[in-house]
């Protein structure tokens, strides 16, 4: 009888593996637990590579804490957040229309900003990757978190968003439950200006929802940069008119007083 093949013969060598054809894959997840021969489910592998994108596409992004919040709940969430009108978007000065005119042009929808999208995260995906990629948002992903991301920034479409979501969840209150059985979803931060942009509280955020549009602030920049350079012309028309000519024949007059009066106190 022929010799048994060995059991290491005929298994296949363990080695780390993702079950994904993408070609984003995460790298190994710190843990303590972690061993070389880990496998990482095709499910894990799709949520690194969503958060991956989420994070790296996204202007805007909050973070919620959130409890005792139905199926049906987020959906009313979802829908309420939809409803939202979406103001357009800045004029891109890099784009192929070289006036806002030409920008007005295109169609409605291509011309508004991209709508919110409110996720509910595995928050261990999401920690250990933005702890790799050094995310400042890495100290706010502790326990129930979702994220609310939008790939343009608006400061009044950032305000409408927070009023939203608090008129909502007013209309969600569970009559004779305790405050620990309400559904809440609370802000906790939000990441602008790209993944690695500034975190700001929600006090800061509230304030920024305060700011006019970017089209609006560049005009008022434009103006204020304006106003200097018409005072001067303005000045200078005066001189050119003949204020320069008496405020020359003032200064002399007064050079002659002061000289007048010391010849007599010296005599």
């Amino acid at each position: 009888m022929p010799p048994r093949p060995s059991l290491r013969a005929i298994t296949p060598s363990l080695t780390p593996r993702f079950a994904s054809t993408s070609s984003v894959v995460p790298p190994p997840i710190a843990s303590s637990s972690s061993t070389p021969g880990r496998i990482y489910t095709a499910r894990k592998t799709f949520l690194w590579n969503f958060y991956t994108h989420l994070l790296d596409r996204s202007s805007l992004v909050l973070v919620f804490d959130h409890s005792n919040l139905s199926a049906g709940e987020w959906s009313n969430l979802r829908r309420a957040i939809n409803s939202i009108p979406r103001p357009n978007k800045p004029f891109d000065p890099s784009s192929s229309a070289t006036t806002p005119s030409e920008t007005e042009t295109k169609d409605v929808e291509d011309r508004r900003i991209s709508p919110a999208q409110l996720t509910v995260i595995r928050t261990g995906v999401l920690s250990s990757l933005a702890s790799s990629s050094k995310s400042p948002l890495f100290p706010h992903l502790k326990g129930q978190r979702a994220l609310l991301t939008t790939s343009d920034l608006s400061p009044t479409y950032l305000n409408k968003i927070i009023t939203t979501v608090d008129r909502t969840l007013k209309k969600m209150k569970r009559e004779n439950a305790p405050d620990e059985k309400q559904p809440t979803l609370k802000l906790v931060a939000g990441l602008l200006e790209g993944p690695q942009g500034k975190v700001m509280n929600v006090e800061q955020l509230v304030q920024v929802g305060k700011l006019p549009e970017l089209d609006v602030l560049r005009a008022q920049v434009v103006g204020l940069l304006e106003s200097q350079p018409r005072s001067l012309v303005g000045v200078l028309g005066q001189a050119a008119g003949g204020s320069l000519v008496r405020t020359l024949q003032g200064l002399e007059k007064d050079l002659k007083d002061k000289e007048g009066g010391s010849e007599e106190a010296s005599a």
